[in-house]
């Protein structure tokens, strides 16, 4: 796949979508934050939810071989509560699919 290819699937990843999750997220995908680490169906199940009242916000994406990060602000309801996160993501990619995402808060 083409750099610009993995930044569109990217781009896909902050829609939310759990409608998207086979067709963007490899069958081993395994997502990383400081606390937690998640797989495939989980990732689903998350998205349908917690995710799906949040919005991302891309600020940036940089590419290198099979790697996106993207700095974007997350916004939304948790909890009933008004919340906004700044954060980055480090996308790998594998045959067109992400395989991997490391995630940091930065805000």
């Amino acid at each position: 796949m083409s750099i610009e290819e993995n930044k569109k699937i990217a781009r896909t990843y902050y829609d939310h979508n759990p409608d998207d999750v086979e067709s963007i997220l490899t069958p081993d995908f395994t997502g990383r934050t400081n606390e937690k680490t998640w797989n495939r169906d989980s990732h689903k199940t998350t998205w349908i939810t917690y995710q799906s009242q949040l919005t991302d916000t891309i600020h940036a994406q940089v590419t290198e071989g099979d790697w996106v990060a993207t700095w974007f602000t997350r916004t939304g309801l948790v909890e009933n509560k008004p919340w906004k996160y700044e954060l980055m993501n480090f996308m790998r990619f594998v045959d067109g699919k992400i395989a991997e995402i490391r995630e940091i808060g930065i805000g």
